[in-house]
């Protein structure tokens, strides 16, 4: 993996639910970080940017909600590799960035493609398609952001807001 550095500035399209009127109080026993993760669009390659995240955000005290921010951005990594980058050249990468401001946490995944994700009914009979209703379930935000220019790609991602009852000492 390597460190990833935006090429353009982004537009947004949101598929944001549940919008805060103010932002929450800084947390602070939280350090606030900003990582950048490119990782080959390979399903083999999303356990270990997963691992990475959870430690990130154990690291920087919040262990609480690392499994849940660690499930979900897997969700959204699965799905740019899946959905975004099906039928590109095997040595195409995808980019992971997380940030956390203290106030909340961030998580984007960037991948090629135009296609914007859905959140599919749940049906009994599906074994798969499930993960946007996980991302819904878990973030407070979540949307897509496209490059302004016209170029091709985007870049999905999700927020969680921080409780100090999620937080937990830094060690």
């Amino acid at each position: 993996m390597t460190t990833l550095r935006p090429s353009h500035p982004t537009q947004s399209t949101s598929f944001t639910h549940d919008t805060p009127d103010e932002l929450p109080a800084q947390i602070p026993d939280v350090r606030r970080f900003q990582s950048a993760l490119a990782f080959p669009a390979a399903l083999q390659a999303l356990q270990p940017a997963r691992h990475e995240l959870h430690k990130l955000l154990c690291d920087s005290g919040l262990a609480r909600i690392a499994d849940t921010v660690a499930l979900a951005a897997h969700e959204l990594m699965a799905n740019a590799v899946t959905h975004g980058c099906a039928g590109l050249p095997p040595d195409t990468t995808l980019g992971v960035t997380a940030t956390c401001d203290g106030r909340r946490v961030q998580v984007r995944v960037q991948d090629p493609s135009n296609g914007l994700p859905c959140v599919r009914p749940e049906t009994n009979d599906q074994e798969g398609g499930r993960g946007m209703l996980l991302v819904e379930a878990f973030a407070d935000r979540w949307g897509v952001d496209k490059p302004p220019n016209g170029d091709a790609g985007k870049s999905v991602w999700m927020e969680l807001d921080l409780s100090p009852s999620e937080c937990a000492e830094i060690s």
